[in-house]
């Protein structure tokens, strides 16, 4: 692996606790108004120009069951994300699919909603999970498949789950998953650091120089793919909101 504790994990966890006892303190972290002040996800907001809210609502947590919810999820698939990507390239996985998930949120929002959370970052975590077992399904072999096949079961069982329950903001997650997908495949590792788990090594140029081509594309299509969401959102009418 590629670091042996997941000390961002650690750190935005902290920070997530932090902002939580903030919020707390000045008035309650469901309350609208509240949120508001701190950088919640609101339509009009950003649309008039608060674009550094889409950032800020990644750390913010309504009540303590949606911070526990998304500690724990961020504990067990973040940590698995830095250890295999590593510290940077987990923190750069983690923040653009958060801001996926808030570009998604921003794109389907009501204009009198408040949004917030960590969701979309923590799908966006499945979602370079699965990117890096089927790249590496060949040289993992089984235990490629079966961790594959389990990420993607995990990620269907929690959308089905968001739609059944009111209040989630599935969008955010969908935004968060997709970018995660190809921020995923833009970072994987082009060989695993185990000697354990490295069986085939492809050492072709013309493969490499794909394979880099590939990745260098899904980054920026996934960067691309934020920008235009919150273009389109930005230049909706607002009785398209209602």
């Amino acid at each position: 692996m590629s670091a042996k504790r997941p000390f961002i994990v650690y750190t935005i966890l902290a920070i997530n606790l932090l902002l939580w006892v903030c919020l707390e303190l000045t008035g309650g972290s469901k309350d609208t108004e509240n949120l508001m002040r701190f950088g919640g996800i609101s339509f009009l907001e950003i649309r008039s120009g608060e674009y550094w809210r889409l950032l800020a609502a990644m750390f913010l947590h309504i009540g303590a069951a949606h911070l526990a919810v998304n500690s724990l999820s961020l504990l067990i698939m973040g940590g698995m994300v830095e250890k295999v990507f590593s510290h940077i390239r987990f923190s750069i996985i983690y923040i653009v699919s958060g801001l996926g998930g808030s570009a998604f949120s921003f794109l389907m929002i009501h204009p009198f909603s408040i949004g917030a959370g960590a969701s979309g970052a923590v799908f966006g975590c499945v979602g370079a999970l699965a990117s890096f077992f089927l790249i590496h399904k060949q040289d993992l072999g089984q235990l490629g498949k079966q961790n594959l096949n389990a990420i993607l079961i995990l990620a269907a069982i929690n959308f089905a789950f968001g739609f059944m329950m009111p209040g989630i903001d599935n969008w955010a997650h969908i935004g968060g998953f997709l970018s995660g997908i190809m921020v995923g495949i833009g970072l994987t590792p082009a060989h695993l650091t185990s000697t354990k788990l490295c069986i085939n090594r492809v050492t072709t140029k013309e493969h490499i120089l794909n394979h880099k081509t590939a990745k260098t594309l899904a980054f920026l299509v996934a960067i691309f793919t934020i920008i235009a969401t919150v273009i389109v959102a930005n230049n909706r009418n607002f009785i398209d909101r209602l």
